[in-house]
């Protein structure tokens, strides 16, 4: 063998070496960049969640009040335009599954508070007719009552979000005594009852 070969087996030996090295340090930096590139993602749709919670409550910080007292089928159509326009900003930002979760979020404390506006068309009762309790039920509606027409009809209502529409033992209570009819309606005078306070103490100093 020459000094020739020698010399071009030589080049060749530190080009595959030159190679492997070159090879070695790219993989290294692609793993880097696989692994900001997932960082990123999950920071993405962190941020997406947040921003969804923010825009969330500043809508329901300013808007709240006012649309407790003046619920109209304005407000509905107003609330769905606003809920698209919502869904097509946010799609472009975070992913499929994670903007699912957020528009859920959103639409079951939306729906628990603004339930009457949903519920209005369903059962037939002016808006103006809802009473809200909170516990140990949602709502008291009052059907005819704004009408003047006919019979009034007492509906108790409770709201579920969820995909269970189970109920707590405290809220079964309630049902099964509407249910069995264990309900009364009492006028109570209040100068009476009073009347009746002060008797029982004057007769209770009097016996000391």
């Amino acid at each position: 063998m020459t000094v020739s070969d020698d010399l071009v087996i030589g080049i060749v030996l530190v080009s595959i070496v030159i190679i492997l090295i070159i090879s070695f340090i790219f993989e290294r930096r692609i793993s880097r960049i696989r692994i900001l590139f997932e960082q990123e993602r999950v920071r993405s749709q962190k941020s997406a969640q947040e921003l969804a919670q923010k825009l969330f409550n500043q809508w329901a910080e300013t808007s709240t009040n006012s649309m407790r007292t003046q619920i109209t089928d304005t407000i509905k159509k107003d609330y769905q335009v606003q809920l698209e326009t919502w869904k097509k900003q946010e799609e472009k930002k975070i992913r499929e599954d994670a903007i699912q979760k957020s528009i859920n979020t959103l639409l079951g404390k939306i729906g628990e508070e603004f339930s009457p506006v949903l519920l209005s068309n369903r059962f037939g009762i002016n808006l103006k007719d809802f009473r809200h309790l909170g516990t140990p039920v949602d709502f008291v509606a009052f059907k005819g009552l704004s009408d003047d027409t006919g019979d009034v009809e007492v509906i108790f209502l409770e709201i579920k979000s969820g995909e269970s529409s189970g109920l707590i033992k405290r809220e079964r209570r309630v049902r099964d005594a509407i249910t069995e009819k264990r309900v009364r309606y009492e006028v109570v005078n209040l100068n009476d009852t009073i009347g009746s306070i002060r008797f029982e103490l004057n007769n209770s100093d009097m016996n000391h």
